[in-house]
C-alpha cells in the first residue's frame, strides 16, 4: 500500500517554539511547570513529564521552579495573577495567537464588540475572551450570529487560529449580513491554512486519509472535518489503533497529523501503515 505523508504533518512552528522554550528552561532548572498542558497531545505530555516538564493547575505551589505560559495563551487577568506570585514566569504563547489578542484589545479600545468564531472553552478562545474585556460573543455557526443580542454597536470579527477557512467564510457572510459595518479580520494562521490545503491536495491521489492527533486538539478536529468531506477518514492517536482490515481495499492512503503531534508518533504510524 502506498503512503503519502503530508510535509506539513506534525508540529507547527508555534508548538516547536513552545517545546524549545520548555526544554531550554529545563536545562537550567531541576524542574519546569507549565500553566496547564503545554499542547494537546497526551503522548507528548508524557514525554515532557519524563523530562521534568510538568503541567500544573496550582502555580502558587511550585515555589522555586519556573512556570511557562502555554502556546494557547492566557487571559490578561490570569497573567496579572501569575505576575503577582513569587515565581519566575516565561511565556510560550504562540505569536500568531498573541497577534489576535492584540487585535482584539485594539478594537475593544476603539469601541467595538468582539465576535469570536471558535470552540467555547478551548484554551485559546478563553484567552481571547479575556482580551475582549467582557465585550464579546463566541459563535460556532451562522445561526449563532443571528442570536447575538446587539444591533447598534460596531462589531469586529476574529477567528480562533485553527478554524477551517471555508467555515469561517460562512460566519463572515452571516456577520456582514447582520452587521454591514463590521470589521472582519483574517486571523486563521498560515500554518493551519497550509496544512488544510495540503490535505486537500493529497486527497486527490489517495483512497483514504489517516489523521493523527489528540482528542482535544482543535486543529486536529478541523483536519478530520475537512478530510471526511473528501475521502474515508480515520482518526488515531497512536499506531496501535490502526487495524489492518480497515485498509485492505485501499491502494493509497494519505497521512497527516495535527500541529501538536510529535514526529515519533507520525513515524510509527507510517511504519505500521507501510506494513499492511
Amino acid at each position: 500500500m502506498k503512503i503519502i505523508l503530508a510535509k506539513s504533518a506534525g508540529f507547527c512552528w508555534g508548538v516547536t517554539r513552545a517545546i524549545k522554550k520548555a526544554r531550554e528552561l529545563s536545562s537550567h532548572n531541576s524542574s519546569v511547570y507549565t500553566d496547564g498542558p503545554l499542547i494537546h497531545n497526551e503522548q507528548m505530555i508524557s514525554q515532557l513529564d519524563s523530562e521534568k516538564i510538568t503541567a500544573t493547575n496550582d502555580p502558587a505551589s511550585i515555589e522555586e521552579s519556573p512556570l511557562l505560559i502555554r502556546a494557547h495563551g492566557i487571559p490578561p487577568e490570569r497573567r496579572t495573577m501569575l505576575n503577582d506570585l513569587n515565581i519566575t514566569i516565561a511565556d510560550a504563547t504562540c505569536p500568531d495567537v498573541a497577534k489576535i489578542q492584540g487585535l482584539i484589545r485594539k478594537h475593544v479600545r476603539q469601541g467595538c464588540i468582539i465576535i469570536i468564531y471558535g470552540d467555547k472553552g478551548h484554551a485559546e478562545v478563553v484567552g481571547l475572551e479575556g482580551y475582549a474585556e467582557e465585550k464579546s460573543f463566541i459563535v460556532a455557526t451562522p445561526e449563532d450570529v443571528n442570536k447575538i443580542p446587539i444591533s447598534d454597536k460596531r462589531v469586529c470579527l476574529v477567528s480562533q487560529s485553527t478554524q477551517l477557512p471555508l467555515s469561517y467564510g460562512k460566519i463572515i457572510d452571516a456577520v456582514n449580513a447582520r452587521f454591514p459595518n463590521a470589521i472582519i479580520l483574517d486571523t486563521i494562521c498560515e500554518s493551519t491554512k497550509n496544512r488544510q490545503q495540503e490535505l486537500l491536495d493529497i486527497a486527490e491521489d489517495v483512497d483514504a486519509i489517516v489523521v493523527v492527533g489528540g482528542l482535544h486538539s482543535a486543529n486536529t478536529v478541523r483536519l478530520l472535518e475537512l478530510a471526511a468531506t473528501v475521502k474515508p477518514t480515520f482518526h488515531i492517536q497512536t499506531a496501535d489503533q490502526l487495524k489492518r482490515d480497515d485498509f485492505k481495499e485501499f491502494e493509497a492512503v494519505g497521512l497527516t497529523a495535527g500541529a501538536s503531534t510529535p514526529d515519533f508518533i507520525i513515524e510509527k504510524v507510517q511504519e505500521r501503515l507501510s506494513s499492511f
